[in-house]
């Protein structure tokens, strides 16, 4: 069958909305036509193509809006002075996105992207707020998002982070509009959710029963507990950002145990600090007939700076690695990538190990981050939560008491688990110690550790 001698511009572009950049060899290939018919074709249409690599290896693209905004998006990283850095600029094409980097590009961009800076989604960096707790109030007041975070679309994604990113978690700004915001933040701060340390005792009373009552755009869920995010304004030139979880009126049986266990978050937080391992600052405040946990935000600075970071879970997401239940294993996929070193592992392991000793079931990946720089290897961030959640009240409040039984290590984490013994032991002998926990679960906290003693003298 002899080939066409021609096809029309709009085949090309039907071609390359739906399957994104493509190769001249492969158009022709489709359409039944020379190579040579095909990047004549293409020059048809016009400003909106755009190609990459070269020689044969070139491949090209249709660049698209993205809603109603622009095609192309200055990113921005704000330091720990505050000061702003144009890092790169986002462009995006059907199938497909384009990082442009200011200077060299960060030592991780080639696991994650091909030689010209294409993804095939959007970079895991800038969807990663979604896992990291409350979003800043125009997402609770704007209808034209799913409800769910988790329904967004990568359009829905940048448009917010181009929209109403200015406080996102992290050090990243897009735009120019959110970046002159997120300046501005460092001069006035959200008045609605600043104040002096003193106030706590009554300011958070008020943003707990907001935010539980679903009145606060700022207020989220992580793990059962209910948080929100306030500045605490130390003196005229520094500001302390912080997340606050709280617990349900403590009158009540399961409003009760949420407080027993921020108790025993506090405690685990110190505890891995004298440990030597990374955490953020935190105080336990009763006030109101509710339990507070105050979490300093490492992402912040008192100078108004902000510092990055990444969740293990965007970052095992955009690796590409197994399903894995187990999160240590996350690690592990992220070692065989390249981008933590065998230090970084051996802390994770260690964190691993105190949790379970700790109660701290479930999913840690989501409290797991790592230092969000330009070089390798990618350093632990302080952790900012371990909740207990062993003892965690059911869906509908219920207690339900469940013998504790924390496991003997496998070979491969025998050290960092035989390294933090001590450590889980003192973390118990504070638990049970601590007049803020009720009685009735310091008889639990002492079974726990009289648990932990018998595992330790078979194992340790």
């Amino acid at each position: 069958m002899s080939r066409p001698p021609k096809i029309s511009a709009g085949d090309l572009a039907l071609r390359l909305m739906s399957q994104g950049p493509t190769p001249a060899s492969e158009l022709a290939d489709r359409f039944r036509v020379d190579r040579s018919t095909i990047t004549r074709t293409l020059g048809d249409l016009g400003k909106e193509l755009a190609s990459f690599g070269a020689t044969r290896r070139t491949r090209y693209a249709l660049r698209r809006k993205v809603r109603e905004m622009d095609a192309v998006f200055p990113l921005y990283r704000i330091d720990d002075h505050g000061r702003a850095h144009l890092w790169g600029q986002l462009e995006a094409f059907h199938r497909a996105w384009r990082m442009s980097w200011t200077s060299a590009p960060p030592d991780w961009a080639s696991r994650f992207s091909d030689p010209e800076g294409v993804w095939k989604g959007l970079p895991f960096f800038l969807g990663d707020f979604l896992r990291q707790g409350p979003l800043p109030g125009a997402a609770g007041r704007n209808h034209r998002f799913p409800d769910d975070p988790s329904r967004w679309d990568e359009d829905d994604v940048m448009q917010f982070v181009a929209s109403w990113g200015e406080d996102l978690p992290g050090d990243l700004v897009v735009g120019d509009d959110c970046l002159r915001r997120a300046l501005g933040l460092q001069v006035t701060p959200d008045p609605e959710w600043s104040l002096a340390p003193h106030q706590a005792m009554i300011r958070y009373p008020e943003w707990a029963a907001r935010t539980a009552a679903g009145w606060s755009p700022g207020g989220a869920s992580a793990a059962g507990q209910a948080v929100f995010r306030a500045t605490l304004e130390e003196s005229s030139l520094e500001r302390r950002p912080v997340v606050v979880k709280f617990s349900p009126p403590t009158g009540q049986l399961h409003g009760r145990r949420w407080a027993d266990l921020l108790a025993m978050e506090f405690h685990a937080l110190s505890v891995l600090a004298e440990a030597g391992l990374p955490t953020a600052p935190c105080r336990l405040i009763d006030a109101g007939g509710r339990r507070f946990l105050e979490i300093g935000r490492w992402d912040r600075t008192p100078q108004g700076g902000r510092r990055g970071h990444v969740s293990l879970d965007a970052l095992h997401g955009a690796v590409g690695g197994e399903s894995r239940a187990d999160w240590i294993g996350r690690v592990l996929d992220l070692q065989g990538a390249h981008l933590v070193d065998a230090a970084t592992v051996h802390q994770a392991r260690r964190l691993q190990a105190f949790a379970e000793f700790a109660g701290a079931v479930g999913p840690l990946s989501g409290d797991l981050h790592f230092q969000f720089t330009d070089t390798l290897p990618l350093a632990l961030a302080p952790l900012a939560g371990l909740a207990p959640l062993f003892w965690a009240p059911g869906p509908q409040g219920e207690l339900t008491e469940r013998p504790f039984t924390p496991q003997p290590p496998v070979p491969a984490a025998a050290e960092a688990w035989r390294e933090m013994l001590p450590p889980a032991r003192e973390f118990w002998n504070r638990v049970i110690a601590d007049q803020r926990v009720s009685r009735e679960f310091a008889a639990t906290a002492r079974a726990a550790g009289e648990s932990l003693a018998r595992l330790a003298e078979r194992f340790g």
